[in-house]
């Protein structure tokens, strides 16, 4: 019988309550380590994904680890470890042959930040009526925080639609 105690599986899947509690759906926490820098949270997509091109299933071929910066928790800056899998399509008539898992709720593909860091530090920027730096950027433990929040603050500016 588990520990009633201990929250996460010591079997390697994922903790009902570590996902709740770092909040990134379809994300599953795998383990949460506090080092010198902060809390590095691993997590990954356990579920299956169709090709993005012809929506065939996919076969899994591998992950990758891929680093992100998250939003501070618990007065700690967090890296959000991403074990992503890389799939291919079997479908020979496709055009894509394999692809890496994407969630843009999670962060904008190839980003440095997720997407709730970035709404985080913007958040910072309008309440401390200032730039990212150095405020948030030292919070987040970032030195460039400005090219990583600049696309995003360049893009609700053209949009005509805010009023």
């Amino acid at each position: 019988m588990p520990d009633p105690i201990s929250c996460c599986c010591l079997t390697g899947g994922g903790c009902q309550r570590c996902d709740l509690l770092v909040g990134l759906l379809r994300l599953h926490v795998i383990g949460v380590q506090r080092d010198d820098v902060g809390l590095r949270v691993e997590s990954q997509v356990p579920a299956v994904m169709g090709c993005p091109a012809c929506g065939v299933v996919a076969h899994a071929h591998g992950r990758q680890r891929v680093e992100l910066i998250d939003a501070p928790c618990f007065a700690a800056p967090v890296r959000l470890w991403w074990r992503k899998r890389r799939w291919l399509c079997p479908e020979p008539m496709c055009p894509v042959t394999s692809f890496m898992e994407q969630d843009p709720d999670v962060a904008a593909r190839r980003a440095l930040l997720t997407t709730r860091a970035t709404g985080w530090a913007i958040g910072q920027m309008r309440r401390q009526n200032a730039s990212v730096q150095p405020g948030p950027a030292a919070r987040l433990h970032l030195e460039d925080a400005v090219a990583a929040v600049k696309p995003v603050l360049e893009a609700a500016a053209a949009d005509e639609a805010r009023g």
